[in-house]
């Protein structure tokens, strides 16, 4: 899991991505602009970097154009003196021809990040031989981010190559200026909640890198992604549980192999005891957890998490609900099929 850290941060959301990189990242690396149009002090954010490459040895992927080389006074041969500030990637967004980006990638040593969500073939074939990644764009203006499609079409250049994909994913709790309204890659995750939108980046784009666009996600959701990517384990957390729910909670759970379309079920749950009173909803609702009752037999005791509304059965039971901002995790339960409940309010 990757940062982003930017001139124009005000210096708390700078403290918490830097605490959030040295914590949470392996790879101890941060995303960054050396190109923003509002940054007035680039000089001065370099020496900041280059004091924290000192202090917390964390590096960077940094966005260039000629606009950086022309601010910090740099020919393009010279390009290599960012290396000083902890920069080991260097992203060219626009402005550089292919001849130019070549020579950037050869007198700076650089690994070259090229905009995945503008590249066509062309340009990727004509810098063939280079150390090359592809990283995505984000947006921050509304109604103009990119469709799952056209990612995944950006993403068949770079993987019929053997060259990696960064994705973006925008913040939740600070947004970055000018707009405030997010950093998404894909339109439909502005807005949304960190741990919803990371979940299904991952379910979308499964071999792709995932980097926060912006700030750090709310506490609770940074640490339920970070055992998502340490463990496999998807967190899901359940409203209004009945007493027949709380062995949910006691350990973690495989969702079984199969596939209806209509739920998924857990396996290892047939024989928990069935609720000898429940509260059921007008619809076996999507994203409720139901129970098979007695009446089931063999099958008493066996968990569903619903995937879409049913009709009431009256063999089945209401035993819990994912927490309505999380409802959307019951299309991502097949990530990794290892799951772990937790009780909210």
């Amino acid at each position: 899991m990757l940062f982003s850290l930017y001139p124009t941060d005000p210096p708390e959301v700078r403290d918490a991505v830097v605490a959030a990189a040295r914590d949470h990242s392996r790879e101890h690396a941060l995303f960054t602009s050396l190109h923003i149009p509002e940054a007035t002090r680039l000089s001065a954010f370099l020496d900041e970097l280059r004091a924290l490459h000192a202090r917390e040895g964390l590096t960077f992927c940094a966005d260039i154009s000629p606009l950086t080389l022309q601010r910090l006074g740099l020919a393009l041969d010279d390009i290599g003196q960012l290396h000083e500030a902890g920069v080991r990637w260097v992203r060219i967004d626009f402005g550089f021809d292919t001849d130019q980006i070549a020579r950037i990638a050869a007198r700076g040593g650089f690994r070259v990040a090229l905009n995945a969500s503008t590249v066509t073939a062309a340009d990727l074939d004509a810098l063939a031989g280079i150390d090359l990644v592809g990283w995505h764009n984000y947006y921050p203006r509304p109604e103009t981010g990119l469709t799952v499609e056209f990612v995944h079409a950006q993403n068949a250049l770079f993987e019929a190559r053997g060259l990696d994909v960064f994705v973006f994913l925008p913040g939740e709790r600070t947004f970055r200026a000018p707009l405030h309204l997010g950093l998404p890659m894909l339109e439909e995750h502005r807005h949304r909640n960190a741990y919803v939108t990371y979940l299904h980046l991952a379910h979308a784009f499964p071999t792709a890198q995932r980097v926060f666009a912006e700030g750090v996600p709310h506490p609770q959701h940074l640490a339920w992604i970070e055992h998502f990517e340490r463990t496999g384990e998807m967190t899901v957390p359940l409203t209004g549980l009945s007493p027949s729910a709380a062995p949910l909670l006691e350990q973690s759970w495989t969702v079984r192999i199969e596939q209806t379309g209509l739920s998924e079920r857990l396996e290892g749950t047939r024989g928990l005891t069935p609720p000898p009173a429940w509260v059921n909803a007008d619809t076996r609702e999507r994203g409720s957890v139901q129970m098979d009752l007695d009446a089931y037999g063999r099958y008493a005791g066996e968990v569903h998490l619903m995937l879409r509304n049913a009709p009431l059965d009256p063999r089945q039971a209401r035993i819990a609900d994912i927490a309505a901002p999380y409802r959307g995790l019951v299309d991502r339960l097949r990530l990794t099929r290892q799951v772990r409940f937790l009780a909210t309010n």
